[in-house]
């Protein structure tokens, strides 16, 4: 049904995905907001954050082997202002943590030309009419 949805549901998923990222965290288990499910997580967030019309950000991922992700990302769409895109650098879990605005104490990451008030996914309104 989500993938049949065209796109439309991929914020449910994502929003479920982190979920239960949270449930881990709560439980103090290891894994939360990472493990075999991180590379379709971070597939749906550059399609949600494109779709919400985020503020670009490319996103320079360490420590994790995951195809496509060994090269700065770009995420979101390009300011109307022609406004440089914000850079991320961390690891992916954080970077998860950073645009659903989950807890970041304990992490270590760069952010700069953004703040992360700007990549709160879940705070913008769904656009389901494309």
């Amino acid at each position: 049904m989500v993938a049949a949805a065209g796109g439309k549901l991929d914020g449910v998923a994502l929003g479920e995905w982190v979920h239960a990222g949270d449930v881990r965290e709560a439980w103090g288990l290891d894994g939360a907001y990472a493990g075999r499910g991180l590379p379709y997580a971070l597939g749906l967030l550059e399609g949600v954050a494109y779709r919400k019309g985020m503020p670009r950000t490319v996103a320079e991922v360490a420590g994790v082997e995951l195809e496509g992700w060994d090269a700065p990302r770009p995420i979101g769409v390009p300011s109307p202002g022609g406004r440089p895109p914000g850079r991320f650098r961390g690891d992916a879990p954080t970077l998860i943590r950073l645009y659903a605005n989950r807890p970041l104490v304990g992490t270590r990451y760069e952010l700069h030309g953004v703040r992360e008030g700007d990549l709160r996914l879940f705070d913008q309104p769904p656009k389901l009419d494309d």
